[in-house]
């Protein structure tokens, strides 16, 4: 079965563009139809602005209509890291930004047209971690920092959300979220088109030159070479962006994430996961995972950024985890698995601004690299880079406080994956 679940349970009214049978001309040209360049896409379209959205596949084929389902505040990187060399007044700016991609999705969730999109509110952080007195401490320091309202769950309480001897306490996140991503994304290209925005799918990028001040893309559409020319142009390509994105290839890696879904299963789910919310573990690469309708279990497991995808392997692989923290659940089948690329810098934070910092490509903009979480981070970014490309403001220069690394070229993966070798060792010692 090469589908995910969300390509067999999808609902669309969308109705995308595939034959860009002549040139074109536009305001911006937003490169990628994920969730970051459709959110911007949307912003820039609500301020009237002329924006042309082209995807090389078809809207959510990526990450965003790939993932675990979860939308949730705050950033792949954690707060108390972005604390040692970011001013406070800064975190800060950050958690705003997060927060209100969270706000904005979920407003989008339960407005119309956006039904399908199964909204379930409330995420629990269950920890591993025998240090419980410092996981308190640390709710009720960014509950403070940040205006949040997240809630400790001793031990004792969190049997009745989750029945699992592996965890010690938990965080209740209420106002995060879980639901249908690929139905979202479908949604949200169908209000885009409502305010009158053109989105082309099966169109490849191919490069861009400069021409009398403008930018002319060449794009590939069912062997058709075609021309856009445009004032902007911003790639929101994510994991799947490749050379033609030039020097910015040089800071990112992209790393594959794996997802299954069981077999419909009876009341023992329901035994186990009391509550219907979205579950995750605090490890450095841990699970995440929720109850689907039909009663299926969706598991989130690990990342990669080496080797190739072997169903069968992945299968025996998330069985065999969710044996080990729920033992009823013992040798369940998993009908679907499936991995999609998201886009990672080292420290972990996107890139959101003009594509060289110093010396910038002008009018040439990136809005990318929110591996990890970007259910939330990614709209909210688009945002304060839709402000700054219509003169409404300056937000979006927190993101150049982010050095741009190098990411190691063809060794980088395997860097990339000893990294991630030696975090899942941190995590097996931390709870040893």
């Amino acid at each position: 079965m090469n589908n995910t679940w969300y390509d067999d349970t999808v609902y669309s009214e969308f109705k995308g563009k595939h034959d860009l049978i002549n040139d074109l001309k536009c305001d911006v040209l937003i490169v990628g139809g994920g969730l970051a360049g459709l959110s911007l896409l949307y912003n820039l379209k609500k301020n009237n602005v002329d924006a042309v959205l082209i995807e090389e596949k078809q809207i959510g084929s990526g990450a965003s209509g790939r993932n675990g389902g979860f939308c949730l505040s705050g950033w792949a990187q954690d707060y108390d890291v972005l604390m040692k060399y970011l001013s406070q007044e800064e975190v800060i700016t950050l958690e705003k930004i997060a927060a209100s991609g969270v706000q904005w999705m979920k407003k989008k969730c339960l407005s119309k047209g956006y039904e399908h999109t199964n909204l379930q509110s409330g995420v629990l952080k269950c920890f591993l971690s025998n240090n419980v007195e410092k996981v308190k401490r640390d709710v009720f320091t960014q509950n403070q920092l940040f205006s949040q309202n997240e809630e400790f769950i001793d031990k004792e309480k969190l049997y009745k959300y989750v029945r699992s001897d592996k965890y010690t306490c938990g965080i209740l996140r209420k106002d995060s979220f879980q639901f249908h991503p690929l139905n979202f994304m479908k949604a949200l290209a169908k209000d885009c088109v409502t305010l009158g925005s053109s989105i082309f799918e099966n169109c490849k990028f191919i490069n861009y030159h400069r021409n009398n001040g403008k930018i002319d893309s060449i794009i590939n559409n069912e062997n058709r070479v075609l021309n856009i020319q445009s004032e902007k142009i911003v790639f929101a390509t994510g994991g799947y962006g490749g050379k033609e994105i030039k020097d910015l290839k040089n800071y990112w890696l992209p790393i594959k994430t794996f997802i299954g879904v069981t077999e419909p299963m009876g009341d023992e789910l329901q035994d186990i996961l009391k509550k219907p919310l979205g579950f995750s573990d605090n490890r450095r690469a841990g699970n995440y995972y929720r109850v689907l309708p039909g009663n299926r279990l969706s598991w989130g497991r690990g990342i990669s950024a080496v080797g190739s995808f072997n169903p069968l392997s992945l299968k025996k692989a998330i069985s065999k985890e969710i044996s080990y923290f729920f033992p009823e659940l013992k040798n369940i089948e998993i009908d679907y698995v499936w991995t999609g690329n998201m886009a990672y810098a080292s420290h972990y934070m996107p890139y959101v601004g003009a594509t060289r910092i110093g010396n910038e490509d002008k009018n040439v903009f990136t809005i990318m690299g929110f591996g990890g979480h970007g259910m939330n981070t990614a709209p909210g970014a688009a945002k304060v880079l839709a402000d700054f490309m219509l003169g409404e403001g300056n937000t979006y220069e927190v993101f150049n406080k982010f050095r741009r690394k190098w990411n190691g070229g063809l060794i980088g993966p395997y860097i990339a994956e000893m990294k991630y070798k030696y975090l899942q060792m941190q995590d097996y010692f931390d709870v040893a």
